[in-house]
């Protein structure tokens, strides 16, 4: 995962999302992170009804806790996005087809352990052309009034699931609030550098050991 987070910052790699689900031992979860289009149905008498069909990435899972503590789990992800091509014209309807990559497995995992799907690839060709108006469909000058543009783009979808065997608290769960000491005013004017009725630059003194090592101690995030 460290290596797909520094590509991602290099822009070399694009995630499409990071789903936290959580789900029953035997009970499936989803995940949808998309839309929905409509779809016109012909229904009798020539009216038209309207159905909505979804798209965009989204993920199913059936986990299943084993004696062991190991977890069998039953993964189907699927990635879709509308497309024109396929797209079928109903009743003055434009209907968009989609593109679906699709990926159906079952594996058995420790807790914290992650697994890879991979080889969901796509290749994209596209090759616009740009003429003038009669002169560029000339037999040999016509080339000087056209541009062609070629564009060709491969992609592979990787998906990556690390499932966590969850067991319940008994107690109060830890704030990231537990522990904090508001600062006095004097830790303020000293810490936070603020002096009144002085111009020019002041250089603040070392805070005493015992607001160091309380500040220290305090637990909380760091960020």
């Amino acid at each position: 995962m460290s290596t797909l987070n520094l590509s991602a910052g290099d822009g070399l790699v694009t995630i499409l999302a990071e789903p936290n689900l959580t789900a029953l031992s035997g009970e499936t979860a989803s995940f949808l992170a998309g839309g929905e289009y409509p779809i016109p149905v012909s229904q009798a008498l020539g009216s038209v009804t309207i159905e909505y069909r979804q798209y965009g990435v989204g993920l199913a899972f059936t986990p299943i806790v084993l004696a062991d503590g190991r977890i069998s789990m039953r993964v189907r992800p699927e990635v879709s996005e509308l497309s024109n091509e396929g797209a079928v014209k109903l009743n003055d309807f434009l209907v968009p087809a989609l593109t679906t990559r699709r990926a159906e497995t079952t594996v058995e995992l420790g807790s914290g352990q992650s697994f890879m799907i991979a080889g969901l690839l796509r290749n994209t060709n596209t090759n616009n052309v740009n003429k003038a108006p009669f002169l560029g469909d000339l037999p040999i000058l016509g080339a000087l009034f056209r541009s062609t543009n070629f564009k060709r783009s491969e992609t592979e979808l990787v998906i990556v699931v690390t499932p966590y065997l969850v067991r319940p608290t008994s107690g109060r769960l830890a704030l990231p609030t537990d522990g904090y000491r508001a600062p006095t005013d004097v830790q303020q004017m000293i810490e936070g550098q603020t002096f009144v009725g002085q111009s020019g630059p002041v250089q603040a003194p070392s805070p005493a050991p015992s607001a160091a090592a309380g500040a220290a101690a305090a637990p909380g995030f760091k960020l």
